[in-house]
């Protein structure tokens, strides 16, 4: 598969998925927030890339806690309207997107129940992009399928590995700061 054929067929999925209530009111990244902020314990005004950001809640939260935003995700049709446009990067995580000010990173990256939903074939790549875009990483991935998807006929968690697979994946690009097997349903990784 082409980079191209694959940012069109995840886009029309997320298009389509979207439209599904049960999806979009689901936020697995506003129920971290606060983990993240306990484990990372960032400055007000650091600057935070939300990766995969769907509508932007856990986003939206950050900002609240005091901290500046911006929002990447696939598709934007899902953003809450607060969300200033201004700070949205529609891309795939796979592309080539990077901080708004050349030669700068931002301060953090969350990520956060989207590493599983990665073609397998870029899933590295999404992993470079992040670590490199950001001066620490924080990953939460779901090690589990998902059922949501056959409301749309699609498979959402396209790679669901072990804590062993992700941590050799992640060893292999950055310094690891803090992995932890959530009961083998998911992980978090921070990474530098």
């Amino acid at each position: 598969m082409y980079v191209q054929d694959g940012n069109r067929a995840e886009r029309e999925k997320y298009n389509k998925i979207w439209t599904v209530p049960e999806y979009c009111n689901f936020s697995p990244g506003l129920r971290n927030v606060e983990r993240f902020m306990k484990v990372i314990d960032p400055k007000p005004e650091s600057t935070l890339v939300d990766v995969g950001c769907g509508g932007g809640v856990a986003g939206l939260e950050f900002e609240k806690l005091g901290l500046r935003v911006w929002y990447l995700d696939l598709v934007c049709n899902q953003l809450k309207p607060e969300i200033d446009k201004k700070r949205f990067i529609e891309s795939p995580i796979w592309g080539d997107w990077k901080f708004p000010h050349s030669g700068q990173k931002w301060e953090y990256g969350f990520c956060c129940d989207v590493m599983e939903h990665i073609p397998p074939e870029y899933t590295m790549l999404c992993l470079d992009r992040i670590i490199k875009n950001c001066r620490v990483s924080w990953f939460q991935i779901s090690l589990i399928p998902e059922g949501m998807g056959s409301a749309i006929g699609e498979t959402l968690h396209l790679t669901v590995k072990p804590f062993d697979w992700w941590l050799m994946k992640f060893g292999t690009l950055g310094k690891i700061l803090d992995a932890r097997d959530l009961l083998n349903a998911g992980l978090y990784v921070v990474m530098k």
